[in-house]
């Protein structure tokens, strides 16, 4: 991206603090970033247009949301920074278990997922995940690692469909080895499905509605 409009991005989360919505003038935002009012709006139409930010006009101001895009460059730079650092980079990932559509057994069975696990992740997975909902006050730890580069599985067709990319960060649950795992072009959602090569649901004695820890490191 645009150091500019990179740049903009940070200024407009700086004065959104907690929350992810501003109220904020084209002057204002010109101030804060010491360019010119037509630079500011043009920053913020570039914005918008690229689906960073999400923007309405109300009175003489701009209402302005920071959206899921935008989210994960912070946080991505972030990662980056404290890789660079040399800084550990490790975390706890809390949610409540929750039962999925069956589906996740049929996707990481496919061979050319489970060729990639054995040989990326060093195991054979137990055919099926496990979803966690994670709770709202870990979601910005969530956002964190979604961001991180991670072990990437690449994506494949066969003769029927084509199955996307996947992220991968090393995870354990009560001492048990697991991995999360984050399709490369899904939109956010705060469920996470977690891999193993146990079965996790029998061998840790887990059922739906459990609060599970998981401690979570991006360094590989």
């Amino acid at each position: 991206m645009d150091y500019n409009l990179y740049n903009t991005v940070k200024i407009i989360k700086k004065m959104a603090g907690s929350g992810n919505t501003v109220y904020i003038s084209s002057g204002e935002l010109a101030k804060a970033l010491n360019v010119s009012q037509q630079t500011a709006s043009r920053f913020i139409i570039e914005l918008s247009d690229k689906k960073y930010i999400e923007r309405t006009l109300q009175n003489r101001k701009q209402k302005v949301i920071l959206l899921e895009p935008a989210l994960d460059l912070l946080y991505s730079e972030l990662n980056q920074l404290n890789s660079i650092l040399e800084m550990r980079q490790e975390f706890n990932l809390k949610g409540e278990i929750k039962s999925g559509l069956g589906e996740g057994k049929y996707y990481i069975s496919q061979k050319g997922y489970m060729d990639q696990f054995l040989n990326k992740l060093g195991i054979s997975p137990y055919p099926g995940t496990l979803n966690i909902k994670v709770l709202p006050e870990y979601e910005n730890i969530l956002r964190r690692i979604r961001s991180a580069e991670g072990i990437h599985i690449e994506g494949f067709k066969d003769k029927e469909r084509t199955f996307g990319g996947v992220k991968c960060f090393s995870g354990r649950i009560d001492g048990t080895n697991a991995w999360l795992i984050f399709p490369e072009r899904s939109s956010y959602t705060d469920i996470v499905e977690i891999i193993s090569d146990k079965f996790l649901r029998r061998d840790l004695h887990l059922q739906d509605g459990n609060e599970l820890n998981v401690r979570v490191t991006l360094d590989h």
